[in-house]
This record gives C-alpha cells, structure tokens and sequence, in this order.
C-alpha cells in the first residue's frame, strides 16, 4: 500500500475521510525514502534531466522567468544550479513523468484513492523561502525527504477551491495579505526527514527552510473528487439518450429566448435523472473515474 509509506500505520484516515485540518504523521523508513534522495534530485537537476515547461525557481514568492535556465526548450547546463547557490527554491512539477521511481508509486496512489494527483519535488536552500504565503486547489501530502522546513498555516480565506475556481493568485488582495502578515498562524510544524504533513485544499501556507542544510520533499498534490464530478458523470450518461443529441437552432440560443431553452432543458434533465438505475450506472461510472487519470 503506497499510502503506508507516506502516512504510516494511519493511512486510512485518507480513504475514510477527506482531511478538513493539518496533520501530521511520521512515516516509517520505506523505499520511498531509501530511493528517492537529495543526491538523486541533484543528478537530475546537474543533468539537465528536468522539463523547463514543469520547472519554477522562485524567491520570496518571485519567480524567475524561465529563460533564466532554459533554451529552446531544454535545460541550460548550470544554470539552475546556480539559481539555487544564489537562494532560489526549485519546484519540479510533475517529477513522476520523467522520474520512473516515483511513476509506479504515483500510479499505485491513484488506484488506491481515486483521485487523479500528480508529485511535486521542491528543494529550498538553507534559510531560504520560495513562495510566500499562498494556498493549493488540491490536498496535499508533504513528505520531508532531507532537511528541515517550517510550516505556519492559516485557515483557509475561501471554502474548497478547485481547479481554476477561487485559486490563490486571483483571490489575493492586499487585504488578506495585510491579515496574514499581522495573524498568528492556526498552527505551525516543523517537518524533518520521515514528517509527512497532510494540507487539505484552500489552507494558506508560507514554509521556510530552517537550519543548515537544503530542505528536500515530495508533495504529491491530490485532486479529490467531489460531487460535481459525479454529477458530470451523471449528466454524461445522458449521451445514451437521443434528445439529449438533437441540436439546438441558433434562435434557441439568443438572449430572449435562452430562459426558455434552458428551462426546457432543465426539465430534460430532471426527467432523465429521476429515472435512472443506478444499480445499472455504478460499473459505468466507476470505469470512467478509474481512466481519468
């Protein structure tokens, strides 16, 4: 079980529940640990073996444009090494796609919660912060791999983001920012070597790597599913049902008519959905949320 080595013998909090506050676990030494090290990060950023498209070095929440280790589309040779000997944190977005041994263990993480998700590996030097204060439109499991790195969080401001609905950079105002910087957060950890840190979606956040090594850690980013996925999929079904392809006439679709269209359809709906089997319809749901991946 793939979830074991993140979360340890709690693992199934996450599939029995979705995580409303912080929490911490302390994980048991595994392969995960054993594989995935600092020094492998390190081959892998000195030979340009990252994407510049899914990589991001970032300072006190400024981001370098990519130009500044990228060209053509391929990784300039030192250059983000010396972007992180001058305090830039490094987030390799996606690592599981270029990374075989964490691909298998990413995958094995979608079959076992059903959730779409993708990892994450972020290196901050030594007393170094990389973004500041923000939040994620996923839960995330941060799992500390080498170092140390401080954790203040704070409830969040909006009520589960998703997707690109009520995410961090357009719902930031100078006012929030103003709360933050004069709130004490709702709590704090300091995560070490064997610390996973679960952030449910929409908590605000600004770590910092303390001590006097590099932090490194994997934060696998899960999309939970919610019920407008599922409601999609009862909507799409409907594809089975003739009156649901018949076109529309443009006149259907102009302004003084649009209430009446939608009205009608409203009740297509509503008719549909009261007499489906959901007996029937549980296989068929259950397949397409498993492939969509």
């Amino acid at each position: 079980m793939s979830l074991h080595q993140l979360l340890g013998a709690r693992a199934g909090d996450l599939l029995h529940t979705c995580p409303t506050e912080p929490r911490l676990y302390r994980r048991e030494r595994a392969t995960l640990d054993q594989v995935i090290t600092l020094d492998l990060m390190n081959t892998y950023i000195d030979h340009g073996l990252t994407l510049p498209a899914l990589t991001a070095a970032v300072r006190n929440g400024r981001a370098v444009h990519p130009g500044r280790f990228s060209e053509d589309g391929r990784m300039s040779p030192g250059k983000l090494r010396g972007l992180i000997d001058d305090g830039h944190t490094v987030n390799l977005r996606k690592i599981q796609t270029v990374m075989p041994q964490l691909a298998e263990f990413w995958a094995e993480i979608q079959v076992e919660t059903g959730y779409t998700l993708y990892v994450s590996a972020i290196i901050t030097p030594a007393g170094e912060t990389g973004l500041t204060h923000h939040w994620d439109q996923t839960t995330v499991l941060v799992a500390q791999m080498a170092g140390r790195k401080h954790w203040p969080l704070w409830a969040p401001v909006v009520r589960h983001p998703m997707d690109n609905y009520l995410d961090s950079p357009t719902e930031w105002t100078e006012k929030i920012q103003e709360i933050w910087d004069n709130t004490e957060p709702f709590t704090t950890f300091t995560l070490e070597p064997g610390d996973t840190l679960v952030v449910p979606r929409g908590w605000v956040h600004a770590p910092t790597c303390t001590g006097d090594e590099p932090s490194f850690h994997l934060t696998f980013a899960l999309r939970e599913r919610t019920p407008l996925d599922l409601a999609h999929e009862l909507i799409a079904s409907a594809v089975d049902c003739e009156a649901f392809r018949r076109g529309l006439a443009p006149a259907q679709l102009r302004r003084e008519s649009l209430g009446d269209t939608l009205n009608e359809v409203r009740e297509m709906v509503t008719t549909y959905l009261d007499g489906l089997d959901m007996d029937q319809l549980v296989d068929r749901v259950g397949a397409r949320l498993a492939n969509r991946f």
